[in-house]
């Protein structure tokens, strides 16, 4: 009873691994094939989509095919000091949970980064699939702005799990504003700041007390420059390339952890830096694209050409339509 509790309080209704990975393309099939019983959990007449985890679904469907989605590595997450305490207990008590049970019994995995590829591939049948977001790139007239009135606008868009990541790069920020007049830096409302950032004048936040506001508050915003550093620890490294995807939408120029795999994907194709994880290396990046607004279009450009190539509804498609055994019913 206790743990059914806990489980629903650190639960919502409000499941962005959902969207990304399967509601975004395929929000057709509700109702056409597919019952949603959960903001996590899906099913077709032949299996059972698991997202995360089941908490909010009651019993499973029996005698169905049962797939599991996951885009972090739970494991390393419930060890990792780096994420909130609050984060960690709901690895522990919520996804913790759902892996040991859906190991045993899940005949499909479905996985985020080439990292938890390794990790499911020994034990089952694995695919790894891309997110995707069905909002548009960001375009360039936030360009103008910059070229008219010299603001720069500098955002990080990491959640409340990315604490660790966060607080290494606040003092590239701090240092980064006092020294631009004219750069104003943007993050999540959920973040908590020490008192000298929380009151500054050009620190702006992104509203949206869930999932889905936070969203539509995102793809109205447009950013000149974006920062994800990412800190080498085993949870980090299994992390999707969402990021890669999300920058383009918003408009930027990325600046990423060189330890991050995805990071030389990004700067192979010109659609970012990458840094060390060192306060001055960081320091050193940013503050030379803000002496090169045109190296700062030049790269939100190529972010916006490779987020385009990666975010592509077909192979969502393709996957659940296999896996879900809807390509007899399309057939028919």
């Amino acid at each position: 009873m206790i743990q059914s509790l806990l489980s629903r309080v650190l639960t919502s209704l409000d499941a962005p691994t959902a969207d990304l990975y399967f509601l975004n393309a395929c929000a057709d099939l509700i109702g056409n094939g597919v019952e949603q019983i959960s903001p996590t959990v899906f099913a077709s007449q032949a299996a059972c989509l698991v997202i995360r985890h089941d908490q909010r679904a009651g019993r499973l469907p029996p005698r169905r095919r049962l797939i599991y989605l996951i885009d972090d590595d739970v494991d390393a997450g419930q060890a990792d000091n780096n994420l909130p305490y609050f984060y960690r207990q709901k690895l522990r008590i919520v996804e913790g949970a759902t892996a040991r049970r859906l190991r045993r019994y899940a005949g499909v995995a479905v996985v985020g980064s080439p990292a938890l590829a390794d990790v499911y591939r020994p034990v089952m049948e694995t695919h790894l699939l891309c997110p995707y977001w069905s909002e548009p790139m960001g375009g360039t007239a936030h360009f103008k702005a910059l070229s008219e009135d010299g603001w720069t606008d500098m955002g990080y868009l990491g959640s409340s799990a990315h604490r660790g990541d966060l607080a290494f790069l606040l003092p590239v920020v701090q240092a980064l504003l006092a020294g631009h007049p004219k750069l104003r830096f943007h993050l999540p409302a959920e973040h908590r700041l020490p008192p000298d950032l929380d009151g500054h004048p050009r620190v702006l936040r992104i509203s949206g007390p869930s999932w889905s506001g936070y969203r539509r508050e995102l793809v109205a915003r447009r950013f000149h420059i974006a920062l994800y550093p990412l800190l080498d620890t085993p949870f980090n490294r299994s992390r999707s390339p969402n990021k890669l995807i999300e920058h383009g939408i918003v408009g930027a120029a990325p600046v990423y952890s060189q330890s991050w795999d995805a990071a030389g994907r990004a700067v192979a194709a010109g659609a970012g830096l990458a840094a060390a994880n060192d306060q001055r290396q960081w320091f050193e990046a940013v503050s030379a694209l803000l002496a090169d607004p045109a190296r700062i279009g030049e790269l939100s450009r190529g972010a916006q050409r490779l987020g385009s190539r990666m975010n592509d509804p077909a192979p969502q498609r393709d996957l659940w339509h296999s896996l879900l055994g809807l390509r007899a019913q399309v057939a028919a």
